[in-house]
């Protein structure tokens, strides 16, 4: 138990800041944040007295996390309101240059802007870029293929382009 107990502490400190931050870039809301991250942590801890097994640390808490931000989406939003996304496949990520452009824009106005791109894609490129989750992770946390993610990131990249240029400039 000795041993569970360290690897969830271990977990903690080089995941939970992370987290917070997920969550409150999703919900807007830092208290509820500091619940939801204190629940996912709660809720890591159950599975693992239950004898579960957790391979990836990571991405089993952002499972966790996005799970109860989910519900927290749900107890705010009527469920009709709702839409299930699924995209088609066909980007090939090795050939994507975009993370070049990434790197050279602003990344505090990048972030603001994210909140304005439809979830799917606004979720991809923060957790692909900001939380810096490789595409297996975020595949593991969302339940989507490597490929729809790979998607949705460069979807959401050709959006979060749109919008950069379209703000005004300071003069």
């Amino acid at each position: 138990m000795r041993n569970k107990e360290q690897k969830l502490i271990e977990a903690y400190n080089a995941h939970a800041d992370a987290l917070f931050r997920y969550c409150v870039f999703k919900i807007s809301d830092r208290e509820k944040a500091q619940d939801l991250l204190q629940d996912t942590f709660i809720r890591a801890w159950q599975y693992i007295r239950k004898n579960g097994v957790i391979d990836n640390f990571k991405a089993f808490l952002y499972k966790v996390m996005t799970n109860l931000v989910i519900d927290e989406y749900r107890k705010r939003v009527p469920p009709d309101s709702l839409e299930t996304l699924r995209e088609e496949e066909g980007f090939d990520p090795s050939t994507d240059d975009t993370g070049r452009w990434f790197d050279t824009i602003d990344g505090v106005e990048a972030v603001k802007l994210l909140k304005n791109i439809p979830a799917p894609y606004g979720e991809a490129v923060f957790m692909r870029y900001v939380q810096e989750l490789s595409l297996s992770e975020i595949a593991l946390i969302t339940g989507e293929r490597e490929n729809t993610i790979a998607v949705h990131i460069h979807r959401g990249l050709e959006k979060l382009k749109v919008l950069f240029h379209h703000e005004p400039q300071p003069s």
